[in-house]
């Protein structure tokens, strides 16, 4: 093919005002047709970056962090990459070796496209150009390495590398400008501005651009895609007689492709401002009208969710356990759970707490149907890493909730909001909407890491319900941490929890446990470690499982309690309490303030009966043996601690309380809130 196709063409529109440029843009808009089909932009312009990284010996394209998985693109697009490329492709390829000029060839490549939104017309076209520059790159790194490249090469007639690296540079400068040009096309295609009313002309000015862009661009990969084709016309036409290189073809050609970057660059730069008033202004009104929308009463969730989430796509969430994308009609008359955070969500171990509260909880199955949890990743850097794009394919298709499908392309109205309407920082955060989507409680996670699926419809007027009936007992230390509690509350025992970081005081307590075992005492004892996982946790929790000293929850368990400890203490003062008017949070403080050493818990179950002792308070209770021993076969274990530490009495306590009868209550032992001993109980009958 002859080189005229790149520099004989006469046909080069100017200023976007000029009656040239009036032509094109009419020609192109008679192409533009779409059907509502839809890619996934950034990530397919971040399988052109690798490309494009790949191939070319500069740094113009900087690879970010880890390779991005290319299966995510092909199965998240699959409908529309499937076919296209490879015809776009093949299609210009032919353009190169026919009669038409490039003008011509560039408006058949729109018509090709015209289903395609603009940004998608020309993710496609340049996905056509990196695949056929990154099969020609393929062959020339690898004919000095591999036989096979090597005869493809001679066969191909493709020329040494070395000699075309002028050429490989400009075309890669060339391709990171469209890049760049075609991300702030896709910003503006996301726009929701048929949702709202911008300043005279602004929309009209930017669109003109776009088209003018979208022209010179598509051009420029025709011409691209002829020079990468023609390699070998370019060596022999540079070829004298003598075999003295003569450099006008190179250099004609490299200045094609920089006139070329230099003409799109200057588009791009007035596209850009222009672009970003329309996305101020769009913001801005944007984001008043989701105000106001939350203020206005609903009759269900729809019009909130679309808002937030689904105005630029009809399908924008996935479902992990059906792998299909998924419409926000899916969340009708539902209480939704957002739940946002960073991409990494959580450590692997909190993360399967999370799901076993919420989804393995055994009251999950009595109103499933009635939540359902959206999980919404925001990037706190503003821009997904590909590594933060592969975290959340791997959570989001193994995780049973929903997931906002193409997090990256997020609104930034949607992501101020949570900012600044529901407080999101970095850590993870629940924001409940009820079925007509008013807001009824902007935290909801400590009370769904305390309470799961039993909490629901995880309210904040239900999370104060929740503390209203709540006791402090083991129960509420230890539900769904540790394994052996269900056994113990089963057959009646009592249990110990005890912390400390001395690995010969575990030792020396252990002894002195399985010594009270030996009197009788049905005792169960757990090592929880402290607050801090020092090296000394670790390495008791490794002596505990060598030598057999007592029980141990494993470090992630250990972990989980000290959270859900922090959990019950954020969700009480987010009640307003204090540790003088609450119990619960009172003995909370002490344990995350962790001023004891040593320290150890006693109770039963729902009991409210617990005791808790320090190291010191601990050997004097053994001090006392003669006195408990006696104690503990008629009024069990903790009272028996409890009297056996108390100043006796000089009289007796005249303080008493009446209450319903209550079966449980009457099984249980009443401590008197005035002198701390065990109350007596009787049964007192109403005459009517």
């Amino acid at each position: 093919m002859a080189l005229n196709y790149l520099y004989g063409e006469s046909f080069r529109p100017g200023n976007v005002d000029s009656s040239e440029t009036d032509i094109l843009i009419k020609n192109i808009l008679i192409t533009h047709d779409p059907d509502g089909r839809e890619l996934d932009s950034e990530m397919l312009l971040r399988v052109i970056e690798t490309i494009m990284h790949q191939t070319t010996a500069s740094q113009v394209f900087v690879q970010e962090q880890d390779p991005i998985d290319m299966r995510s693109i092909v199965e998240e697009s699959q409908d529309v990459l499937e076919n296209p490329i490879f015809q776009i492709s093949n299609e210009m390829l032919c353009k190169c070796y026919g009669d038409e000029n490039v003008h011509e060839s560039t408006l058949s490549v729109f018509h090709l496209l015209g289903s395609y939104r603009w940004d998608d017309k020309l993710l496609l076209a340049l996905s056509a150009f990196a695949t056929v520059f990154g099969e020609h790159w393929v062959i020339l790194q690898s004919q000095s390495q591999n036989s096979l490249a090597a005869s493809i090469a001679l066969l191909k007639k493709i020329p040494d590398r070395n000699i075309f690296e002028t050429i490989f540079v400009a075309l890669t400068t060339l391709v990171k400008t469209m890049v760049e040009i075609i991300r702030i096309v896709s910003q503006f295609e996301d726009l929701p501005i048929t949702h709202v009313e911008l300043q005279d002309g602004t929309v009209t000015a930017t669109k003109s651009l776009i088209y003018v862009a979208a022209y010179w661009i598509i051009r420029s990969i025709l011409v691209s895609i002829t020079l990468v084709t023609n390699l070998r016309a370019i060596e022999d036409e540079q070829v004298h007689p003598l075999s003295f290189q003569d450099p006008y073809s190179i250099s004609s050609a490299v200045w094609e492709i920089v006139s070329l970057r230099s003409k799109i660059n200057g588009i791009g730069t007035q596209l850009r401002t222009q672009v970003e008033a329309c996305k101020q202004q769009t913001e801005q009104k944007m984001q008043k009208k989701l105000v106001n929308l939350f203020k206005e009463p609903q009759i269900d969730n729809q019009g909130i969710l679309r808002m937030l989430f689904g105005l630029r796509n009809d399908f924008p969430l996935k479902q992990s356990s059906k792998q299909a994308k998924v419409g926000i009609s899916s969340l009708k008359n539902k209480v939704v759970v957002l739940l946002i955070s960073k991409p990494e969500l959580l450590p692997v171990d909190e993360l399967f707490s999370l799901v076993h509260q919420t989804y393995d909880h055994p009251l999950h199955g009595k109103v499933d149907r009635s939540y359902d949890i959206l999980w919404i990743p925001i990037s706190t850097s503003g821009k997904w890493s590909n590594n933060e794009v592969t975290i959340f394919n791997l959570l989001s298709n193994s995780l049973p909730w929903y997931s906002i499908r193409q997090p990256w392309s997020l609104s930034s109205t949607t992501i101020n909001y949570a900012k600044k309407e529901w407080e999101f920082d970095e850590n993870p955060s629940m924001v409940v909407l009820d079925p007509t989507g008013t807001v009824t409680n902007i935290n909801a996670d400590d009370m769904i890491w305390i309470w799961g699926a039993k909490a629901y419809p995880f309210s904040a007027s239900r999370e104060k319900e929740m503390w209203r009936t709540e006791k402090w007992n083991m129960r509420l230390l230890l539900d769904t941490i540790d394994p052996s509690f269900p056994m113990s509350v089963e057959e009646g025992r009592t249990l110990c929890i005890y912390g400390s970081s001395k690995l010969e005081w575990v030792r020396k307590f252990s002894a002195e446990i399985k010594d009270l075992q030996s009197l009788g005492a049905q005792l169960e004892v757990v090592y929880v470690g402290k607050k801090d996982q020092s090296v000394l946790v670790r390495n008791i929790v490794s002596s505990i499982e060598k030598e057999k000293l007592s029980h141990s929850l494993s470090l992630t368990k250990i972990s989980l309690f000290w959270k859900r400890l922090e959990s019950i203490r954020r969700s009480i003062l987010r009640l307003e309490q204090t540790t003088d008017t609450d119990h619960i949070l009172r003995e909370v403080i002490a344990l995350l303030d962790d001023k004891d050493e040593d320290w150890m818990i006693f109770g039963r179950s729902s009991s409210t009966n617990i005791v808790k002792l320090s190291g010191n308070e601990w050997t004097e209770f053994l001090s006392k043996r003669a006195l408990w021993e006696k104690l503990m076969p008629d009024i069990g274990l903790e009272d028996a601690i409890r009297l056996s530490l108390e100043p006796q009495l000089t009289e007796p306590c005249s303080h008493s309380r009446v209450t319903r009868y209550n079966r449980e209550l009457m099984k249980e032992t009443v401590i008197c809130e005035k002198c701390k001993r065990p109350m007596e109980k009787f049964i007192i009958y109403e005459v009517v």
